[in-house]
């Protein structure tokens, strides 16, 4: 025992022999410490049980008891006949032939079988088209040809047309090897029971409803740009639902609303059964933090209207692969959003508002489901109302407390003041060395190449990353009650000072996000919101003895739960995408962010009463042990990442064919390899182990000096974003491979204008369903125009100092050769390039192709561990000169 606690202990001694113990000067058990933790433990495996709990699926035998009810069942039968084609690669026989014919039966089915006063009409839509998708490095012009959509609408059977549609969305084609019984045959099977439901009803909707069953999703978003450009339906679409996925399983987020339509979100709040939506994913998505895109995108921006994005994003192990299956998809899921989207288009059906929906134009909103029992919901200009009246009130009632405290001290108020301040910077130091503490630990695993040990084990984040956090925040307040004294102030008091500390700090947090319109502070507004509230009780009751601390405490119970609850939703989406995202980023970064958040939003006005404990260092060393537990199972076998079946490493290998040939046309260069396109932090290792099982094949290596002799580095990538991965992708040399399918390249002239010194290209190609072209005219020349789009659009990332423009090419039922013409004007400005115009690079992409696999490709393939999904298929690249 130290001397200062010689002297706390003989003045509790005195004062008790004189019968007038100071209250103030009480300190909690440590076990007091130990029961709050299990509190929030407890509030936390709470709301993990409600969030996990879902509606009662219905099924066919209920239908008669719960009529214009969404059944599970039906949608899962669809489900199944959908996800047992396989994979439906648009441009494939599956997609387009299969796939098209089973939604065209089920839904004239249902036109056969709906009520009188609706009428079904559904069509096959053929769309030839291109967009433009300017993303910031590297953009791409997206053709396509002959792809299918299979729309659909419900009007009133005895009146004229309406002239206003709702419109709901989603995509039945699937990436390659994937039978996308998640992404998107859920949402499909989803959409044909809500029209199966509303063709039903007896009364007539005021608007028609609009199902978009779009065909091509996934490569580029091709499906929904053909409806909203090629579509006479689209014209009367006022507003959407769009409806994606990114799990297996779990409920239904609403992720985007809008923009600036609260209507939208009324109607949301008031008829959804089970809400479940934050700004806070909305934010996020657009932030770009999600790597992925929706038809949204194509419907706000290029269609220009509102709506609202619906996703399944928890627990996406299996999105993109093989195990994305019918047997994965829980029928309460396919309940939890058949209720909600039902009920939200059975209401828009009839709003209003789709009369005259550019007058109800308004702003953001902020929004966000509590426990998903209720929806809260407020305009942006409410929420800086809000914030900035919330933001007085705090400190007024901070103020208040201050005031009523004066009378046990023997400080001014400005004295007392100060104390606040200093005790904010404690808190602020706290945080800062818990948050360095985290990151700093982050970046040492991932250098030790130890990233991702969390993938599947998810509680080594409360380790590994809130522990350091918890161990700042609980020792600063301690260290600095122990070692900086203050005679006039008590015990009790100077932890109140700590904690009306960390609410300015939160204050000062909010008033920066508000001030930057950041609709996501309405965290901290809450945190502030509870915290207010039990400081005017405390201030009220005058603090009595430890009676203010079951106020505080009892203050925290919801926002601890509601916290919990974005901290479930958070980690359940953002874990699985980092198995899926740079690899040349480090994921634990990310993830360390998002522990402390989490840990400062639930812990924030907790960790300041480790003070009050006897012993409170025994708290703070327990949670050091976890810590210490963590870093021990992470180096077993237990942390190792992926596990075969449910959270798998994913691999994209393309069996690469290369030809590279002269401007007088001859074969320049010729070679077969396989391209690895890195998904993690872990894919060389994995690599370099599986080549070496083969005596064919050689070594991986960096590609390097390729990409500065070859545009694009000579690989037929098949989105040019994997360009960016370029420098970590992985090259393995091999023999080439015969494909049955060849590419056959056709210059059909060459027209030249001496006069404008302009000259014309025509080609024709005929390929497989998904080519590109890279298009890079030498240094002198320029593009004046094409054929692929109307204007020519910005180059991406140049390449020895040439403009790069890339061109994603699909076709879908029409696989007729494509012919396409290029214009120039200029010439070559180096002796060396005399006589060239443009490089023209044409991939192909066997997706869909497995029978083309060689047996080297095979052999490589079974030679990864069971923990690894790849997608391989043979990709062919023709670079020419002209």
């Amino acid at each position: 025992m130290d001397d200062r606690e010689n002297e706390l202990l003989a003045e509790s001694v005195s004062t008790l022999d004189a019968g007038e113990r100071p209250k103030d000067e009480k300190k909690m058990s440590t076990w007091w410490l130990v029961a709050i933790t299990s509190a929030v433990v407890a509030i936390y495996l709470l709301v993990y049980w409600n969030w996990m709990s879902m509606p009662i699926a219905l099924r066919r035998a209920d239908e008669e008891r719960h009529p214009q009810r969404f059944i599970a069942e039906v949608a899962k039968q669809h489900l199944f006949e959908m996800s047992n084609v396989g994979p439906r690669v648009a441009g494939s026989h599956a997609n387009e032939v299969v796939t098209v014919q089973f939604l065209l039966r089920v839904i004239n089915e249902i036109a056969a079988n709906a009520h009188p006063a609706q009428r079904v009409e559904v069509e096959v839509q053929q769309a030839y088209g291109s967009m433009f998708l300017d993303y910031e490095k590297y953009p791409q012009t997206s053709v396509y040809q002959g792809i299918q959509n299979v729309v659909a609408r419900i009007i009133p059977a005895q009146k004229s047309e309406p002239a206003n549609y709702l419109m709901l969305s989603s995509h039945f084609d699937s990436v390659p090897q994937s039978p996308g019984a998640g992404d998107d045959g859920t949402m499909s099977v989803i959409m044909l029971e809500i029209l199966r439901q509303m063709a039903l009803n007896a009364r007539p909707y005021q608007h028609g409803v609009v199902f978009v069953f779009n065909g091509c999703e996934e490569n580029t978003l091709q499906g929904s740009h053909a409806f909203v450009t090629h579509h006479r339906w689209f014209e009367k679409v006022r507003t959407f639902i769009n409806m994606d996925v990114a799990a297996n399983g779990g409920r239904d987020i609403m992720f985007q609303a809008g923009p600036k339509y609260s209507f939208l979100m009324e109607y949301y709040r008031d008829f959804v059964p089970h809400p479940y939506c934050t700004a806070v994913a909305e934010e996020l998505f657009q932030a770009d933090l999600v790597p992925s895109e929706t038809d949204y995108y194509v419907y706000s921006k290029f269609g220009q209207i509102p709506g609202m994005d619906f996703a399944h994003s928890t627990w996406g192990y299996l999105y993109h692969t093989a195990y994305d299956a019918y047997d994965t998809i829980p029928n309460a899921t396919l309940q939890h959003t058949g209720d909600n989207v039902l009920a939200l288009a059975q209401a828009l059906a009839y709003a209003e508002e789709l009369n005259d929906i550019r007058d109800h134009e308004g702003s953001k909103a902020v929004f966000f489901d509590f426990l998903n029992w209720f929806l809260v919901y407020y305009p942006l200009w409410a929420s800086i109302l809000l914030n900035i009246g919330l933001c007085i009130i705090a400190l007024l009632a901070i103020g208040l407390s201050l005031w009523r405290m004066l009378p046990e001290t023997k400080l001014t108020i400005w004295q007392l003041a100060l104390q606040v301040v200093a005790s904010m910077g404690i808190v602020l130091l706290s945080i800062v060395v818990g948050v360095g503490l985290s990151l700093v630990l982050g970046v040492i695993l991932n250098a030790v190449d130890s990233s991702l040990s969390w993938f599947t084990q998810t509680w080594l984040i409360f380790g590994l990353y809130v522990c350091p956090f918890l161990i700042s925040t609980c020792t600063g307040p301690v260290l600095y009650i122990r070692f900086v004294r203050y005679d006039n102030l008590q015990l009790h008091s100077r932890v109140q000072l700590l904690l009306h500390g960390t609410c300015v700090l939160y204050v000062l947090i909010l008033i920066v996000l508000t001030a930057m319109s950041i609709r996501s502070g309405y965290l901290f507004t809450m945190a502030i919101l509870f915290y207010t509230v039990t400081t005017l009780v405390n201030t009220a009751i005058k603090y009595s003895s430890f009676y203010w601390i079951y106020v505080h405490l009892a203050g925290q119970i919801i926002p601890i739960a509601y916290f919990s609850s974005i901290s479930l939703t958070s980690f359940a989406t953002f874990i699985p995408m980092q198995g899926r995202g740079n690899a040349d980023s480090n994921p634990e970064l990310l993830i360390a962010l998002f522990a402390v958040l989490v840990g400062l939003l639930i812990t924030g006005f907790l960790t300041p009463l480790v003070a009050l404990a006897r012993k409170g260092y025994l708290f703070i060393a327990l949670i050091g042990t976890f810590f210490v537990v963590s870093i021990i199972v992470m180096v077993t076998s237990a942390g190792f990442p992926f596990r075969a079946h449910t959270s798998p490493q994913r691999f994209y290998i393309y069996q690469c064919n290369r030809e590279f040939y002269h401007l007088n046309g001859t074969l320049r260069r010729s070679e077969g390899g396989y391209y690895v396109h890195p998904q993690d932090r872990h894919t060389e290792d994995v690599i370099k182990d599986v080549a070496s099982k083969d005596a064919n094949l050689v070594n991986p290596v960096l590609l390097g000096i390729q990409c500065e002799l070859e545009l694009y580095c000579g690989i037929p990538f098949y989105q040019n974003t994997q360009h960016a991965r370029s420098n970590i992708g992985l090259w393995v040399k091999s023999s080439i491979t015969r494909l049955p399918e060849s590419t056959e390249l056709k210059h059909l002239g060459t027209e030249h204008d001496p006069d404008h010194d302009r000259t014309t290209f025509r080609f024709s190609v005929k390929g497989t369903d998904h080519m590109s072209f890279y298009v890079s005219p030498v240094a002198g020349v320029r593009l004046l125009s094409w054929s692929f789009s109307e204007n020519i659009p910005r180059s991406g990332t140049r390449w020895n100092g040439q403009d790069v423009h890339f061109i994603n090419f699909v076709h879908g039922i029409d696989d007729r050769p494509y012919e396409f013409s290029i214009t120039v004007v200029g010439k070559a400005s180096k002796a060396s390039e005399a006589g060239w115009s443009i490089y023209l690079n044409v991939v192909t992409q066997y997706m869909h192709h497995v029978q083309y696999r060689s047996e080297e490709f095979q052999r490589l393939l079974k030679a990864f561990p069971d923990y690894a999904h790849v997608v391989g298929y043979p990709a062919h690249l023709m670079s020419r000169i002209f």
